[in-house]
């Protein structure tokens, strides 16, 4: 089967050809140089990926990457001087934006990982030490664990040369500041909850009452948008979920229902909002409570958000 590209696609793929090609020639100083770390050297040159190669580095990886809007990475190897057997790697992604790079960052932050304090959220374990600082996500990846403390250092080399705020993005004061339970917070850009209608969603997890809820808040180009994806969850819902029943007094319109994955839920939209509150030991009461508090915190003027 033949496919026929328009003009403007065409142009607009050659921009990123071009940008890509740009990013990798330029000169870049987001790599610690050999002697940041007593003992330890950098191996050759480093290394550039663009949108249109990084396939060749991360096969399996990229598509995540590219989801999140993936602009370039640079890459070097550190190898021990008395062992040349013994490397560290440490990769720069250049996301574009400091919400992909939040959100690449917590998709593929484990459970149980040791926090450390370098970069933005930094954490260790496994062989690896991760962080994210404004547009930027890191990973210095080791081959020996006796090299942990070595990776540390260069994290912090790493972190010292990148741009930008550690705080969290500024879309997640779209998500109510009390009750929430720190360093549980989540980007997901499209397909959350594995519905292709929900992009752009911002998540956290919070105290309900006695239990624990995750809230989620999708936000969309356009009212028409947001109406469009509420109305395919209720229709979902109605067919795959239990007791799905209308709740009144939140936002233009919301639903309540069980669903099999994510237990009770509260889904509601106003505007270009939806909302989903969820909690398998969370009651009706508390979900809509908190579903209802997010969506009149973004009726309020972005500035007053707290």
């Amino acid at each position: 089967m033949r496919y026929w590209r328009s003009g403007p696609t065409l142009l607009m793929l050659a921009a990123l050809v071009a940008c890509g090609a740009a990013y990798a020639d330029a000169k870049q100083d987001r790599l610690p140089p050999g002697s940041a770390v007593a003992g330890w050297t950098r191996q050759g040159e480093a290394r550039s990926f663009t949108p249109k190669n990084l396939w060749e580095y991360i096969d399996g990886e990229a598509d995540l990457f590219l989801a999140y809007g993936f602009a370039g990475l640079e890459t070097a190897q550190y190898a021990k001087a008395d062992d040349a057997e013994r490397s560290i790697t440490v990769d720069v992604y250049d996301m574009g934006a400091p919400l992909n790079a939040y959100g690449v960052f917590s998709s593929e932050r484990g459970e149980g990982a040791k926090p450390v304090a370098v970069g933005a959220q930094g954490y260790a374990g496994d062989g690896l030490v991760a962080f994210w600082r404004g547009s930027y996500y890191v990973k210095i990846a080791t081959m020996d664990t006796g090299d942990a403390e070595a990776a540390l250092s260069l994290a912090a080399a790493t972190a010292e040369r990148l741009r930008g705020t550690s705080e969290l993005p500024s879309e997640f004061k779209r998500l109510p500041a009390k009750d929430r339970i720190s360093g549980s917070e989540r980007y997901v850009r499209k397909d959350a909850l594995g519905h292709k209608a929900l992009t752009n969603v911002v998540s956290a997890d919070y105290r309900a009452g006695k239990a624990l809820a995750t809230l989620h808040l999708a936000h969309l180009l356009d009212g028409e948008k947001a109406k469009q994806a509420w109305q395919k969850l209720r229709d979902f819902e109605g067919q795959a979920g239990e007791g799905l029943t209308g709740v009144s007094g939140i936002g233009e319109a919301a639903f309540a229902v069980r669903d099999s994955s994510y237990g009770k839920m509260v889904v509601a939209r106003q505007g270009r909002f939806v909302v989903i509150a969820a909690g398998e030991k969370s009651d009706r009461t508390e979900l809509s409570r908190l579903a209802n508090n997010t969506l009149r915190l973004n009726r309020q003027p972005a500035a007053s958000r707290s």
